[in-house]
């Protein structure tokens, strides 16, 4: 299988910057990840390559030749694959040895027992990077304005990076050579691109199996035009579907199936996922914490969609993703037996509102048990937990924000000039799921039905879902958990994770009936509009109790509210925004003894129906009397989706890279360390020579002749740094014996400068990796001598200035 890749390499420093600063360090700073690799947003890329292309499309009308118009390939916005949207995913730009440096960061900054000072994400960043300063300048005086230095972190020249591109059917010759030409006339990238930042060379390549890769480039004729690109037609679009089993069944019932059978699925992000809400201010996309049912019911409807002969006006479609036979259940966090004794991963579910924490430590009350409390208490939202007897575990979905900007309308600009000016682009924030968690979801129906979808989506290995899924967001990849449909029967209930083990009916409590939600509850009043009150009519026929008003009495609720929305892509339209009720809410319930005739059975049933509209896409999920009884004592463990570091020391050999690194992350603390101990040296040393000696001093360092010019010094020159004498004596690392005077220290670290920072750079590099010793005598050596004469210049250089301004004090 071919792969391809759109390589990029830095000519010149370059600042894609990640939207925000650090205080004290840098105003502008460059986007990495979470283990300090420098990357490159692969939304900004993606924008990038359609300007660039758009100037290649604008010189070939220029010549009278028709160009494939950059929205047939790059898309637009809200567009339905095939139909308008872009035919291309853009990843975020890596490292081209982020494969192999990623296990050994990972391993090593997650080694904190066997380290006594780990790597650090931003030892990382410096390595790769370097801080630039600059300020304005008057220009009548010459001089700088006030309060006008910035420091901007840059990339450092020579660096490649490389960014996956995957197309949703596979290219042809004229599709690539469109492609490969706007990736070549992209030649600058981030900011002050005018000002000689960010100059780049841009390739498409592609990779064959055994890893060679070949510029497209080169195989484009010369002499030939740049023909139009032409939509996939429905041959090429069938030829393009894989040759698996396609059977559809032929006959289906009209009236809606009750499901009988389940079918759990796995979700694991590759890339960050934004799954909007209706929330946040206009320039910010809030994003929800999980992955809506409906995002894998329109992957299906369009992969069947996708087939040959197939319509949405099909009864097979109708029946299986508009009347509800296939229910999608949202993917929850999933989580292993926090006691160890069970190796599967469990489908969490959202801790109800009336479990609330006390503010003052971290033990758990359940208000639908106790009622109120006098204590301040505070709610648990958007945690996802594992609920047995008691809340076993909880965890919290990790999210990032990622800075994004659009341009102004003028291509000329090249920049957002505000939201004020018409058409002038617009600063703007989303907030993203994090790479590299997994959530657990569940279709339910009849087994006909799932061993059909799983026919389906069986060759569906990599799902696009959530916003700006063609660039740098919503890449997932989808794995069945389970083999075959399995019968409801046969796993648990929802509100213990659908794991095997048998089914625990619902329990009956006295005249008491506790309904709560663990998905989004949708529904309309008496006048059928929406609202997010309780179906609480629909509870009453469900249960088979008498219609009337008494049936049922709401005691207490502790709910929340929330609005619904979503996209219609192939209507290019928002969808109504539903209020509703929101996951986690409970709901207590009274009935009469007389009419309480209801067996556990039933409830159970109830459970597995569901309450309210849109059930089909995972909507009005309810579990049933489990809780409210819960022994709650003690504190809640607290875990996170976050992928951990590895424990075990990675297969693959040592990148010559990392042996880089870590010269450049003990050079640096070595260097730390000799300044700040160059200070304390020349505190103690009295009485400081003269300014007039310091300075010949430092020209000897300049001029690299300090061994043979303190011989050539004359007497009164000898005797001040003879006189120069350390007040409080303390152990000097590296010298032996130890000096007394300056003259002493002056001149044994002219004889043999590398004795000073040899043992100072193997303590450092046995900080960073104290248990890889076959890792620490080739690094040690050959930073000791590539650095160790400068750091030593370095030293003396930080001790005769600090002897200078002791002097000019006294």
């Amino acid at each position: 299988m071919i792969q391809y890749v759109l390589q990029i390499k830095l000519l010149s420093s370059m600042t894609s910057s990640g939207g925000v600063g650090r205080v004290g360090l840098v105003d502008r700073d460059v986007a990495f990840d979470n283990l300090g690799l420098p990357v490159l947003p692969g939304k900004r890329l993606k924008g990038l390559w359609r300007e660039a292309y758009r100037d290649v499309m604008e010189a070939w009308s220029l010549c009278g030749a028709s160009a494939t118009p950059a929205e047939r390939i790059f898309g637009e916005a809200g567009g339905q694959p095939g139909n308008g949207s872009a035919c291309l995913y853009v990843a975020s730009a890596e490292l081209r040895d982020a494969p192999s440096l990623k296990p050994w960061l990972a391993y090593l900054q997650n080694m904190d027992q066997k380290a006594i000072y780990p790597i650090r994400p931003d030892d990382v960043t410096q390595f790769f990077c370097a801080i630039r300063t600059q300020t304005a300048i008057d220009r009548y005086t010459g001089a700088a304005h006030q309060d006008t230095l910035r420091f901007t972190r840059t990339l450092r020249p020579g660096l490649i990076f490389q960014a996956l591109v995957r197309f949703d059917n596979p290219p042809n010759a004229t599709l690539l050579h469109a492609l490969t030409l706007g990736a070549a006339a992209l030649q600058s990238i981030g900011i002050a691109r005018t000002r000689g930042f960010g100059k780049v060379e841009c390739r498409l390549l592609a990779r064959d199996e055994n890893g060679q890769m070949s510029d497209l480039l080169e195989q484009i004729p010369v002499s030939e035009p740049l023909p139009s690109l032409s939509r996939p037609s429905h041959s090429h679009q069938q030829s393009c579907i894989s040759k698996r089993s396609k059977s559809t069944p032929s006959v289906f019932p009209v009236s809606r199936a009750v499901p009988t059978h389940l079918l759990r699925y796995r979700l694991a992000l590759t890339a960050p996922a934004i799954i909007p809400v209706a929330d946040g201010d206009p320039n910010t996309v809030m994003t929800r914490d999980i992955v809506p049912g409906s995002h894998l019911w329109g992957v299906a409807a369009w992969q069947y969609l996708r087939q040959p002969d197939n319509t949405s006006k099909d009864d097979a479609f109708r029946y299986l993703f508009l009347d509800g036979n296939l229910r999608f259940l949202s993917a929850y966090p999933e989580a292993h037996d926090p006691h160890g004794l069970d190796e599967r991963t469990q489908r969490l579910i959202p801790v109800p509102h009336s479990i609330r924490k006390f503010k003052d430590g971290d033990d758990l009350v359940d208000l639908l048990e106790i009622g109120e409390v006098q204590e301040p208490l505070q709610r648990l939202e958007r945690r996802y937990a594992r609920i047995g007897e008691t809340v076993e575990t909880q965890t919290v979905v990790r999210t990032e924000l990622n800075y994004h900007h659009a341009r102004a309308g003028d291509r000329r600009v090249g920049r957002a000039l505000g939201a004020e000016i018409k058409d002038g682009g617009s600063f703007f924030v989303y907030e993203a799921i994090q790479a590299g968690q997994s959530f657990q979801g569940a279709v339910l129906g009849s087994e006909t039905d799932l061993r059909f979808l799983q026919t389906l989506l069986n060759d569906t290995t990599l799902i696009r879902i959530g916003r700006s899924r063609s660039a740098q967001y919503g890449e997932a990849k989808l794995e069945w958990v389970d083999d075959a449909p399995q019968a409801l029967t046969a796993v648990s209930s929802e509100w213990c994770g659908f794991v095997d083990g048998g089914l625990a009916l619902p329990p009956l409590l006295d005249n008491r009936l506790i309904i709560t939600a663990l998905s989004p509850l949708l529904a309309v009043n008496d006048r059928g509009h929406p609202e997010a009150c309780f179906p609480k009519q629909e509870l009453i026929q469900a249960l088979g109790l008498e219609s009337s008003a008494t049936a049922l009495t709401l005691v207490r609720s502790y709910s929340r509210t929330e609005l619904i929305g979503g996209y219609q892509a192939h209507l290019r339209l928002p969808r109504q925004q539903w209020p509703a009720i929101a996951t986690g809410s409970v709901f207590e319930f009274k009935f009469k003894s007389r009419e309480c005739d209801i067996s556990r059975e039933n409830l159970l049933a109830l459970e597995q129906s569901g309450l309210g509209l849109r059930k089909g896409e995972g909507y009005g999920r309810i579990a049933v009397n489990r809780h409210g009884y819960l022994d709650l004592e003690g504190e809640m463990e607290e875990t996170s989706l976050d992928v951990t570091g590895h424990s075990t020391r990675p297969s693959i050999p040592l990148p010559q890279v990392l042996q880089d690194l870590f010269k450049d992350i003990a050079k640096r603390r070595c260097l730390a360390e000799i300044r700040q101990w160059a200070i304390t040296i020349a505190q103690s040393l009295e009485p400081a020579p003269s300014h007039a000696l310091l300075g010949r001093l430092r020209l000897f360092l300049d001029h690299n002749v300090l061994n043979t010019s303190l011989e050539n010094l004359r007497t009164p020159a000898k005797e001040q740094l003879t006189r120069c004498k350390m007040v409080n004596q303390f152990a000097m690392m590296g010298f032996e014996p130890q000096p007394k005077t300056l003259w002493e220290l002056l001149e044994q670290a002219g004889n043999d400068p590398e004795s000073l920072t040899k043992e100072q750079i193997e303590h450092h590099i046995r900080e960073v990796v104290s248990d890889q010793d076959e890792l620490i005598g080739p690094v040690v050596d050959s930073l000791a001598d590539e650095a160790g004469s400068m750091m030593c210049k370095d030293f003396l250089y930080h001790l005769l200035t600090a002897l200078y301004r002791k002097q000019a004090r006294t």
